[in-house]
């Protein structure tokens, strides 16, 4: 009865993280989304701008008022870019070349088959060993036996030909 109840007392828990996560991804969305009407707002002043110089004199283009709204529509922009990441954060997510999302652990893409590279993190003691004896390759980084012609991991030739 205990177990069961430890269980039931996880899947609550759990239930309510996931909850939080929804909740918080919901919110940064949102501001995304009024962040982009923001960007909709600047573009069209910038169109005012170009439309009213144009009525005063027809060669005339104002570019320290363009200057203003393209700053302004440059920093919304980074501001989405860090929402959506937190966005893929809360949700567990990466985004692969192919601009699909996928879960972080994924080793490769279902859509255009990228391979995702997993780093290991490897105790000092075994990394100043393969420092010692290993050569590495100048494309990838992998390490490489003093045998080794070509990477064992992107194929790149290790003799720099």
């Amino acid at each position: 009865m205990s177990n069961f109840l430890n269980k039931l007392k996880q899947g609550v828990s759990d239930a309510g993280k996931k909850a939080q996560q929804t909740v918080e991804s919901t919110t940064l969305k949102f501001q995304v989304s009024s962040k982009e009407k923001e960007i909709e707002k600047n573009y069209t002043e910038i169109g005012r701008v170009v439309y009213s110089s144009l009525e005063t004199q027809p060669s005339f283009v104002p570019n320290e008022e363009f200057q203003k709204y393209r700053e302004a529509i440059l920093g919304l922009e980074q501001e989405i870019e860090e929402l959506n990441r937190k966005i893929q954060h809360l949700q567990n997510l990466k985004e692969c070349g192919c601009g699909k999302m996928l879960p972080t652990d994924a080793s490769y893409c279902p859509f255009c088959g990228q391979q995702f590279q997993t780093v290991v993190v490897q105790p000092a003691a075994v990394q100043a060993a393969i420092t010692e004896k290993a050569s590495f390759c100048p494309k990838c980084g992998e390490a490489a036996t003093p045998g080794d012609h070509f990477c064992r991991s992107c194929g790149s030739n290790l003799n720099g030909q």
